[in-house]
């Protein structure tokens, strides 16, 4: 690499708030660049999904035990966790697609 190269490279990085070597990885794997905040963004966001889906799978295991003991269980309880599947799907899909390389 040249030093008019490296220059760049560096003052991209400095704009991104990365590495020099993390801006070299993400332009040869073609990573879309993202600053720290949006990592920050997206680590957060994804956390968020994280629970969700571990408190979706609770309640499942749960509807799904009193339904295997013949225990009646509300609709409205299996609409709420199916709703809830449902927004975290929306997320994952909205990130995938904010994040998509193209």
């Amino acid at each position: 690499m040249t030093s008019e190269e490296f220059q760049k490279v560096s003052a991209r990085a400095i704009a991104l708030g990365l590495s020099v070597p993390r801006t070299l990885v993400e332009a040869a794997t073609g990573v879309p660049p993202l600053t720290r905040r949006e990592r920050d963004i997206l680590y957060g966001e994804l956390n968020g999904l994280k629970l969700l889906l571990g408190n979706l799978t609770n309640n499942v295991n749960q509807i799904s035990r009193a339904l295997n003991s013949d225990v009646q269980v509300p609709a409205t309880q299996i609409r709420s966790v199916l709703q809830r599947a449902e927004i975290a799907a929306r997320r994952v899909e909205d990130l995938a697609e904010e994040f998509r390389v193209r």
